[in-house]
């Protein structure tokens, strides 16, 4: 079986998904090869919250068990040069690897591309001959380092030259592949239509070429009768466009498919010296004449693709909708796994696999994701197999030697989605998913909320996990207080814990948290009031006192909480897994819950508690000190308190 990975730098991108369409298109039917397709986006990048995150998945696939690597370069010209992208690529070089669009200075990498002169060629001769157009400009992508975008100027330089015109360097705009980037350059150098020296324009991309019409529209130049448009890609921006684009189909989807074979080649040829392979595999260009060059537009056919594009539009929305739907009575991972056959129906994912880090691990954008050594397989999902697995354990495998386990998840050739599994931050692991459905860039807005999902169900299901450990450990503790000498370590008076057994148990518990990776809180809690309740109404109602706090104590917190009566009037209470964000909540349940004990047991007095709180981590965990932290807090509460009670 051989294991290829694509990279993509992002999915949303038309050229993208036409890169691979072709590449699933020659792989569907191969029985000896599993294809990952990857969204990397670059390390560090910019764009978006955390989209950085996924240039971890390029980490991943260093993994011994990946054979080859194919590599849509020129989707990465905007982001890195190519001595930068043969940086990147370096680590992968005991691989082989196939480069679409883009030619390395090094004869192991193998590349396809799209050769532009004949086509520049004959765009030049048309607008000459067939529109009497003799003033060309170029709307270059000289912004950016790209190989392709060179290639292009080059090959209208060479076009201009051939059919006697004259080129004009002063006419070259300069974009980088994006609408936006040319807009820029068409408000900066043109403010009136007056300020336009040429009468047609050959853009290096569709997107530059829909700016175009756009701003020249706003100038009030009229295509195609005062300006012929060119683009290149054949997009959908070049059909739905008013008016429709003329442009170049490069026959993207072809190239995806001529890198495939050439890759597949590769590896089934591998050491044999008898055959070589050219590194050049080249693709037909068709002209596309439509109504921005002055050409007839296919009206009829028009409609049916604006029909088609927004049915299919619709269609989409509604999959996401019910995608939400379903997943929406998701808690627990044993959840998920059950409701994902209903989740296929929606998202066109028949097969997911999950592994999880030992511990999550966070990268800031400023950081380079360090690879762990291990992972363990968390969810297996088949459904034309009818498994529907969560592991709550199973065995961690070396990542770096494979991304597989290879007993649980069987070895099956098929076209993947490959994603590192992530949630703001923290990188929690990887997945693959076999896509049905190869509309790649809905692909990825679907994983994106399935992998949300998983790691709120993740979290859900460890937090879950912990509470029943520490709800059997305060059992255990408990019966070990019977155990030993009740008088020992409880309280007479409330039957809590007394400062004994509550330093002793207390430390364990936080000791227990620290283990299971858990922080919490420690409070310090004080009676209000109790030498005035003494003196007014006498000591029985003083006890009587302490003991409704330590009833309100019990009903507030956890069953899984330690609580312990310290001294006269102070109360110690150790939470593990609780946020201390919560703590106002807390602090007003306890004091509706001190009013009612008051009413019910007809206190001539308003019974009032004050909490001090200090948060315990891995770093913070001495019992001692945490209480003494507590303790200056609840004098600072107590002022607080004493105000909002008015007592």
């Amino acid at each position: 079986m051989y294991n290829i990975a694509v990279f993509v730098h992002n999915f949303s991108v038309e050229y993208a998904d036409l890169v691979i369409q072709g590449i699933y298109r020659f792989f569907a039917d191969k029985k000896n090869v599993r294809v990952f397709f990857t969204q990397t986006e670059t390390p560090h990048i910019a764009d978006e919250m955390y989209d950085y995150q996924y240039w971890a998945s390029a980490e991943y696939l260093k993994s011994e068990v990946i054979d080859e690597i194919i590599i849509v370069s020129n989707t990465y010209c905007l982001y890195k040069s190519q001595d930068e992208l043969q940086e990147i690529l370096k680590p992968y070089s005991s691989k082989k690897i196939v480069s679409i669009g883009m030619k390395f200075d090094n004869p192991a990498i193998h590349y396809t591309t799209a050769k532009c002169d004949e086509v520049y060629d004959k765009i030049v001769e048309h607008l000459k001959t067939e529109h009497n157009c003799t003033k060309i400009s170029f709307f270059s992508a000289n912004k950016i380092p790209s190989q392709e975008g060179a290639e292009r100027y080059q090959a209208f330089q060479k076009a201009l030259k051939k059919h006697g015109l004259e080129f004009h360097e002063e006419w070259v705009l300069n974009g980088a592949f994006t609408k936006s980037s040319a807009l820029t350059e068409l408000k900066d150098r043109y403010h009136k239509k007056e300020d336009v020296p040429y009468e047609a324009i050959i853009c290096a991309n569709d997107l530059m070429g829909m700016a175009v019409l756009d701003y020249f529209a706003g100038l009030g130049i009229k295509v195609p009768s005062e300006m012929k448009v060119f683009g290149f890609d054949n997009t959908s921006h070049s059909i739905l466009s008013v008016p429709s684009l003329a442009t170049v189909d490069q026959s993207i989807e072809e190239q995806g498919y001529a890198a495939a074979e050439l890759g597949y080649k590769l590896l089934q040829n591998d050491g044999k010296k008898e055959f070589e392979l050219t590194q050049t595999v080249n693709t037909d260009l068709k002209i596309i004449y439509r109504r921005s060059c002055g050409c007839e537009d296919l009206i009829e056919q028009k409609k049916r693709d604006v029909f088609k594009a927004a049915t299919s539009h619709y269609d989409e929305l509604r999959r996401i909708s019910n995608l939400f739907d379903v997943m929406k009575g998701t808690a627990s991972l044993s959840d998920f796994a059950e409701s994902f056959e209903a989740i296929v129906d929606k998202s066109g994912f028949t097969k997911l696999v999950v592994f999880v880090l030992r511990e999550p691990v966070s990268v800031l954008r400023k950081d380079d994701f360090v690879l762990p050594d291990e992972a363990r397989l968390l969810l297996h999902i088949d459904i034309p197999k009818r498994i529907a697995r969560y592991y709550e354990d199973s065995e961690f495998i070396n990542i770096k030697k494979s991304l597989f386990d290879k007993e649980k998840s069987a070895e099956e050739s098929g076209c993947f989605v490959f994603q590192p599994v992530f949630l703001g931050t923290l990188q929690y692991g990887y997945l693959l998913c076999k896509a049905e459905r190869t509309d790649f860039g809905m692909n990825s807005l679907l994983l994106k909320v399935i992998t949300s999902v998983i790691v709120q169900a993740y979290d859900y299901t460890k937090t879950i996990k912990q509470k029943l450990l520490l709800e059997n450990m305060n059992k255990e503790l408990k019966e070990k207080n019977i155990d030993l000498n009740i008088s020992s370590k409880t309280d007479e008076l409330t039957r809590l814990l007394n400062r004994r057994g509550f330093m002793e148990y207390g430390q364990k518990l936080i000791f227990f948290s620290e283990e299971i990776n858990t922080d919490g809180v420690v409070f310090f809690a004080d009676l209000d009031g109790l030498k005035s309740i003494n003196d007014r109404f006498g000591h029985e109602y003083g006890d009587k006192a302490i003991k409704a706090v330590a009833e309100v104590l019990r009903t507030a917190f956890r069953k899984m909480d330690i609580i312990g009566r310290l001294s006269g009037d102070e109360f110690g209470i150790i939470a593990s897994g609780m946020d201390i964000a919560f703590l106002d909540k807390l602090r007003e349940k306890v004091d509706k819950m001190c009013l009612d004990v008051s009413e019910a047991y007809e206190f001539p007095f308003k019974l009032s508690l004050s909490l001090g709180a200090a948060r315990f981590t891995v770093q913070s965990k001495d019992l001692n000190e945490l209480l003494m932290l507590a303790d200056q807090d609840l004098y600072e509460q107590k002022k607080i308190h004493h105000e909002r009670l008015k007592i």
